[in-house]
This record gives structure tokens, C-alpha cells and sequence, in this order.
């Protein structure tokens, strides 16, 4: 059984995107948490944060397992929730200096890391 070029090109970039985001992320991270914290992050670059409620709906967790997630990344000074001036009954997530400038950080390593496959271009 062989394999083609691109399948592995592809485990390779995966094994490099895992091991870029456990400079980022406790080992110990979930797909499930990634997917909660790029909701989060989809929202606050596009000047649209979400609640629980909306991430829970996007991700297909529920609203229990989003809020335990949310909890640890506020607790750890990353999101904070805010009242959401259209509705007081919404808390919406938006993150902290500290989170983004993590992302800044990740983001330039993820960059990089896609270049250096060939995939930048």
C-alpha cells in the first residue's frame, strides 16, 4: 500500500499544526475546545462576539460543555464576558490583551509554518 505526495504532505502539516499548538495550549486540549475557542475568535475578528448559547449551536457541543470551557480560559485571564448591549440577558465572550496577543503570537508561528510547507504562495 503506498501512499501519494500530498497525503503525506498533509500528516506532515498536521504533525507540525499539533505540535505548533502545544506551544500555545495545554496537551491536554480537545478538538472540541479548539473548535469553542476558534468560535470565540471568529466573533472578536469580525466585530461580532458570540454567547455560550452560539457557540454551543456552531460546535454541536452543549451549552454545559462550552460553559466549562469558557470557564477554565476565563478563569486562566484569556476571555472575559460582557453584557451585551442589545440584550442584558446575553453575556457576550470577548477576549482579553493577554488572548490576543497569544493569537498574534500563534498566528505569526502558523503562518510561517504554511510557508514553510509551500502552501503560502
Amino acid at each position: 500500500m503506498g501512499f501519494s505526495r500530498m497525503e503525506r504532505e498533509a500528516v506532515e502539516l498536521a504533525a507540525g499544526f499539533y505540535l505548533l499548538l502545544q506551544k500555545y495550549l495545554p496537551p491536554t486540549t480537545t478538538l472540541g475546545e479548539l473548535r469553542v475557542l476558534t468560535e470565540v475568535a471568529l466573533g472578536m475578528y469580525r466585530a461580532e462576539p458570540v454567547c455560550v448559547t452560539q457557540v454551543s449551536e456552531r460546535v454541536g457541543l452543549t451549552r454545559w460543555a462550552v460553559g466549562r470551557i469558557i470557564q477554565r480560559y476565563i478563569e486562566a485571564g484569556m476571555i472575559r464576558e460582557e453584557k451585551d448591549p442589545a440584550d442584558s440577558r446575553r453575556n457576550l465572550l470577548v477576549w482579553t490583551d493577554d488572548a490576543f496577543r497569544a493569537n498574534r503570537d500563534w498566528s505569526q508561528d502558523l503562518l510561517q509554518l504554511w510557508q514553510e510547507r509551500g502552501m503560502g504562495s
